[in-house]
Parts: structure tokens; C-alpha cells; sequence
């Protein structure tokens, strides 16, 4: 599909608001944009991307007024009623600017609370994201994931997490990440720059474990649990295991619901009989099965094979130095603590020395997968066989993490195996002929409206989408610098 020209016709274009149509508007001007009318795909992608851009600017006007409007209330407070208590735990003009800006924005005290907290932060310590912002270079939901990574950490590192994290917003190949790939990002920069090892946190956070109950209309409940990354990961992987073989079992024609089975629908399987096409196999969705798997482990159901403890397959990364207890940063206790290579639990991300070389020791249902900055290459299998084995799945679901279709992070795990160059067509089951791409983004390549190639021999992709707009994706780094305040990286990253 080609791209046609940009719409030229001065007769397009509009004044798309004209700010005259409100007395105590301080907006003065108008602004232009084509009727989308006229527009071809690649044009309405193009005002689609000013529209942000305006956007960004009046989200950066906003919250520098609504940080001065605080900060007028507190050099002239309102007049109050004598010998009245101070309130509030003497924070009364926050208060009152909360009460202030909900009341003339129309939001809930708690969605201004929260602005009012953002503007204060990104008008003072956090001053170069709300550049940022303002410069159309990132968007408001590209800050607050700044933001909340950087407020988890030291006042005295903060500002520093940030000037890493605004250059971290893009792909070395100068891709904008979305706010859920930076988020995965940042959360690994936090690690390195916190003064506290993860292993103190960890033994800290454990203190706020708990399962909450919470009422929900139509005899529905959401049951909340604050576990462990690893002992919530196998939870979790084990109920989609469950739930997988359930929609397996359910597709097999005349085949009943089987164990794990909701008791309404163990009563009338009649109602699984209509298909719905939110659901797999016509039957359930995942989430459902996963809902009626968690119930049938928890207080039982029709008795089956698979009941009782899960045997979830939950892979960690280990660099070998680490494993060894010998990737020590100079000065570092024997427990870990500090040490310059990091572990990560595959679908959640770092993982503190001790609970990784215990979960390494544990066998058959954690996975090691020792890794020393190789490519995996060798792994191949060529022409030998088409389906890659266990040994080179485990690898790409290490160096991918994710779908690499651009801004996708849907789980390596849960992905399927892509043959860059298709088998049919001579294509090799290698790692640099393979990527993890989930179902949606698997058929569109199959379809070929999108297309990629590797770029490089440790698996970045480039790819070109049906309106010839190029994308970059790259591979998780295992050589990736773990100090990066020590190790200044190049532009744009």
C-alpha cells in the first residue's frame, strides 16, 4: 500500500478551534488543522501525531498553572475564622487548592489531589520531564511513569533516575517507547540506582503481603493478593495452565466440561453450547478458565488429574557470574547484596541474589537459563526441524521478553515463535531467523501488511508497516551497562 501526498488545498484546511467563544478565556488564537475528509491514512496519522503534540503543550501549561495556583494560595491565605484548630495536619492550603481545582476542573478531590501532586513535583525536582512534556518530546503518561518510578526512590536520586529515565524514553534507534515498555524499562534502571539492596527491599516489602476481599455488584467479587514476584508468577502461570488444557479439552469435539469447571456450567453445559467471539474455542476466555481454575485449587471441585500443587513452569535468568557468587561490586557482603550482574524472573523483571540462587537449586519446576553476553546462535537447528526446541525457546523468550512487534508487551511466554523467512520458503529455525510475536501481531506479519527483518546478529527487528512507516524493536541486552550514572551512554539513548 502506497502512501499518497500530504493534502495541499488551502480549501482543507480549518481553524479546528478558535478560542473566542468564552469571556474569562485566556486563549487568544485559533488553530489549524485539514479536514479529515480530505486526509489519505498516512495525513490523518500525521495531524493524529500534531494533535498529540498540542496536546503535550497544553498538558504543560496546565499543570505549571495549576503548581503556581497552589503556591498563590500559600503566600496569600484566605481569611479564617478565629480561634479555630489547624486542620488538615496543618497542610490547610493544600486543602483548599485541592477543593479549588475540582471544583473549577470538574474532577474528583482525589484526581486533583493527585494533579496538584504531579504539578508540584514536575515544576521542582522533576523539572526536566515537564520540559519534556511541553517540547511535545514525551506525553503526560510518559512523566507519571517517571514519576512514580523516581518518587519510590531517595529525594537524593530522584533527579537523577530522571535525567537517565528521559533518555531512556526512546530505543537506541530512536523510537518512542510506550508508557508500558518504559515502565518494564525504568523499573530496571530503579534497581541499579537505588542505594538499597533489593534484597533489604525485598525483606522489607514481604511485611506487606496480604489477600483483600472486595464486594462487587451482581454477586461478583475481586479477590486481591500482594505475594512474592515469584511465588505470584507460578500462581499465575500455573491457572493459565490449567486454563489452557480446559479450553483445550473443551474444543475436542462432544467434549463436556472437564475439571475446573465453573458449578453453574457443570449443571447446564448446555450453555456452553453458543459461541461468543470474546471467548477461545467457543467456549470460555482464558481469563474465565483462569477464574474457574483458581476456584477448583483453592476450595475443589470434580476431582482430576492435575489437582493439587501447581507445577508451573517459571524460568529465571542467572548470569553466570552471579550464580557463582563472583559478580561482586568491590566492597559487597557475601549475601549478594550490591552485586554488579542482576538476575531477572522472566514475565516480572529483577530478582534479588538469594531468592535467585535458591529458585536455581529447585527442580523440575523452575528453569535456569545461565546466560554470559552470547548470542544463542549455535542453538539452531537450520533445516533439521521446524517447530524450535525447548533449549531455543528458552532463549528467545529470554532475549525477547516480549512480542516485538512495536509498542507490544504482551509476555514472551505466551507468544509464538515467528520464522522471519518462512520455512516454506527456505527459511531456518534459528535464532536470528525467529521472533516472539503474539497471535494478532503473528497474523498480520503472515498476512504480509506488516513486514521485518533482523538487523543486527543479536536480534533487533526493523519493520515497515503498510503505509511504509519504519519501526525499530530491539533485544533485551545481557551485556547492558548496570551503572549507568558511571557509564554515559550516546544519544538519542
Amino acid at each position: 500500500m502506497e502512501a499518497k501526498a500530504f493534502v495541499t488545498d488551502d480549501d482543507a484546511w480549518v481553524p479546528a478551534v478558535a478560542f473566542t467563544d468564552r469571556e474569562d478565556s485566556l486563549l487568544v488564537g485559533t488553530v489549524s488543522l485539514p479536514l479529515a475528509s480530505f486526509l489519505t491514512a498516512d495525513g490523518a496519522l500525521r495531524v493524529a501525531a500534531s494533535a498529540d503534540r498540542v496536546i503535550a503543550w497544553a498538558t504543560a501549561q496546565k499543570l505549571r498553572a495549576l503548581a503556581r495556583a497552589e503556591e498563590a494560595m500559600g503566600e496569600e491565605p484566605p481569611r479564617r475564622q478565629e480561634n479555630q484548630p489547624v486542620r488538615f495536619g496543618g497542610d490547610e492550603t493544600h486543602a483548599l487548592a485541592v477543593a479549588e481545582v475540582s471544583t473549577t476542573c470538574a474532577l474528583s478531590e482525589g484526581i486533583a489531589a493527585r494533579l496538584l501532586h504531579d504539578a508540584t513535583d514536575l515544576t521542582t525536582s522533576q523539572w526536566q520531564v515537564l520540559e519534556a512534556v511541553e517540547a511535545g518530546e514525551i506525553s503526560e503518561a510518559h512523566a507519571r511513569v517517571i514519576l512514580d518510578q523516581a518518587r519510590s526512590l531517595p529525594a537524593g536520586q530522584a533527579e537523577k533516575f530522571s535525567t537517565v529515565a528521559l533518555r531512556r524514553t526512546r530505543t537506541r534507534q530512536g523510537r518512542l517507547r510506550t508508557p508500558s515498555e518504559l515502565r518494564t524499562c525504568l523499573r530496571r534502571l530503579r534497581e541499579c540506582l537505588h542505594p538499597e539492596s533489593l534484597t533489604a527491599r525485598k525483606a522489607a516489602a514481604q511485611r506487606e503481603r496480604g489477600v483483600w476481599f472486595s464486594a462487587e455488584p451482581d454477586g461478583m467479587c475481586t479477590l486481591t493478593a500482594r505475594l512474592a514476584a515469584e511465588a505470584g508468577l507460578a500462581i499465575f502461570n500455573g491457572l493459565d495452565s490449567d486454563a489452557r488444557q480446559a479450553a483445550a479439552r473443551a474444543a475436542e469435539p462432544g467434549a463436556l466440561p472437564g475439571p475446573g469447571a465453573a458449578p453453574e456450567l457443570l449443571a447446564a453445559p448446555e450453555l456452553l453450547a453458543a459461541p461468543d467471539p470474546r471467548t477461545v474455542s467457543g467456549h470460555r476466555t482464558l481469563s474465565e478458565l483462569r477464574a474457574d481454575a483458581l476456584v477448583q485449587r483453592l476450595i475443589g471441585g470434580t476431582a482430576g488429574p492435575d489437582a493439587g500443587a501447581f507445577r508451573a513452569e517459571v524460568i529465571v535468568t542467572i548470569p553466570v557470574e552471579l550464580a557463582l557468587g563472583t559478580g561482586l561490586a568491590p566492597g559487597s557482603g557475601a549475601d549478594g547484596t550490591g552485586t554488579l550482574a542482576t538476575a531477572e524472573l522472566e514475565g516480572y523483571g529483577p530478582l534479588d541474589a538469594p531468592t535467585a540462587r535458591r529458585l536455581a537449586a529447585l527442580a523440575p519446576t523452575w528453569h535456569r537459563l545461565f546466560t554470559d553476553c552470547t548470542t544463542g546462535q549455535a542453538l539452531g537447528v537450520g533445516r533439521t526441524a521446524y517447530r524450535p526446541p525447548k533449549a531455543l525457546r528458552r532463549y528467545l523468550h529470554s532475549r525477547d521478553k516480549t512480542c516485538r512487534f512495536p509498542g507490544c508487551t504482551r509476555r514472551a511466554a505466551a507468544c509464538e515463535p515467528d520464522h522471519t523467512i518462512e520455512w516454506q520458503d527456505g527459511g531456518t529455525t534459528d535464532a536470528g531467523n525467529l521472533a516472539m510475536l503474539c497471535r494478532k501481531h503473528h497474523a498480520l506479519k503472515s498476512m504480509g501488511a506488516w513486514t521485518y527483518q533482523h538487523s543486527s546478529p543479536t536480534g533487533d527487528l526493523k519493520w515497515r508497516s503498510p503505509l511504509g512507516r519504519e519501526y525499530n524493536t530491539e533485544a533485551d541486552q545481557f551485556g547492558e551497562p548496570r551503572h549507568p550514572l558511571q557509564q554515559p551512554e550516546p544519544p538519542p539513548f
